[in-house]
């Protein structure tokens, strides 16, 4: 199942600088943090004894970037008879790559089982980011239940995209489920990610008209974490800020160990984020989403944020279609620069979609320097 899906981007053009949005350059300084987020206390045993040994301590502890992850499909990761000619396991080793979520994987297979026991091997952790709700909320329940299904406009039930919130049937189901999911999509690092439908309208019966996209989200989202947190106690859970639900939430609170997960779609990777004149599709300028991201994060902690993103995304830029692929445009100036502007808002864990980038894209492009770029890039970042 793959992820955020729309109609290809559109080049964003420089305006007037002089225009409505002129000085959002220095946007957010305003809010950024006068120091980095205070590290947990250690032991007194740690601290205290100098005969201590340091050997347990994490080699990255002192890094910006605490996740370095890239979500891409198993065949772009995977190569029978060890074949690989992107050695992905490689390059998370010797770049420091610390977080994979991968889709499409026959996760009761041997090959799966031995490829996360090799990546177990180099500290790489397993998430699954996908699309969920249609298995939260089962389509066929439509014919018993229609309630538990969303109203549209028109004041009429529809089993398509996303469900009603303001349903009690529909939160039980949903939990229900949360729970069978969450032991069949159990992740390495205690992360989840159960995303509504991509781009999927939502609810306007009467008790859900008056609460946006973003509100919806929570509402559902606040009881999968309920069901996750019978499951794992640790457990954690992506609101996914993207499409529909890129504004923060206004009328619904977040439960505990809800993170953000900030997802700008709808930008132009020919201009740097800190270009905020710069507009993608949808009519989306930089400056819009980095106001978003400004406004998620007053709502979700800064510790926990995540930002996904879509520099190497080579199913976005090929249009979806593997047969006619197109050559990632990465700039690793733009990209240096967005995780300027990320760790400028305090984000501390990055993760981006790299679809397509494998065995085909190899042999009609070449290796993919951009993955060692990334990975470093993330890895020696320092915050000024």
């Amino acid at each position: 199942m793959l992820l955020c899906c729309s109609t290809g981007i559109s080049c964003g053009k420089q305006g007037d600088s002089h225009n409505a949005i002129s000085g959002w350059e220095k946007m957010g300084e305003e809010d950024e943090p006068s120091e980095e987020p205070s590290k947990e206390p250690s032991t007194p045993t740690d601290s205290d004894d100098p005969s201590s040994d340091d050997s347990s301590k994490d080699p990255d502890e002192d890094r910006w970037f605490k996740t370095r992850g890239i979500v891409c499909g198993w065949s772009d990761v995977y190569a029978p008879y060890h074949t690989y000619k992107i050695d992905y396991l490689d390059i998370a080793e010797k770049h420091h790559l610390n977080t994979f979520s991968i889709y499409g994987a026959d996760r009761s297979s041997d090959s799966w089982k031995q490829y996360m026991e090799s990546a177990a091997k180099i500290g790489v952790k397993f998430e699954f980011q996908e699309h969920m709700m249609s298995f939260l909320l089962p389509r066929d329940l439509f014919k018993t239940h229609p309630e538990y299904f969303r109203m549209n406009k028109q004041g009429v039930r529809v089993e398509d995209a996303n469900g009603c919130p303001s349903s009690e049937g529909a939160l039980a189901q949903v939990f229900l489920n949360a729970k069978r999911l969450g032991e069949s999509y159990k992740p390495t690092n205690h992360r989840y990610y159960f995303w509504l439908d991509d781009g999927g309208d939502v609810c306007y019966c009467e008790h859900c008209k008056g609460l946006s996209a973003s509100d919806q989200a929570l509402m559902f989202e606040n009881k999968i974490i309920e069901a996750l947190k019978t499951l794992d106690p640790d457990a954690q859970l992506a609101h996914l800020a993207y499409n529909n639900t890129t504004e923060a939430p206004k009328n619904v609170k977040p439960a505990e160990d809800i993170f953000l997960e900030f997802a700008p779609f709808h930008r132009t990777w020919e201009h740097a984020l800190s270009e905020t004149w710069a507009e993608g599709n949808s009519g989306w300028t930089h400056a819009k989403y980095l106001r978003a991201l400004q406004e998620n994060l007053k709502v979700f902690p800064k510790e926990t944020a995540q930002v996904l993103e879509y520099w190497m995304d080579d199913s976005l830029f090929s249009g979806w279609n593997q047969s006619k692929l197109k050559q990632v445009p990465w700039n690793s100036k733009i990209f240096l620069d967005d995780l300027k502007t990320y760790a400028k808002y305090g984000i501390r864990h990055i993760t981006c979609y790299c679809a397509y980038v494998g065995p085909n894209y190899n042999q009609q492009f070449g290796f993919p320097d951009f993955l060692i770029e990334y990975a470093d890039g993330l890895y020696n970042f320092e915050k000024q």
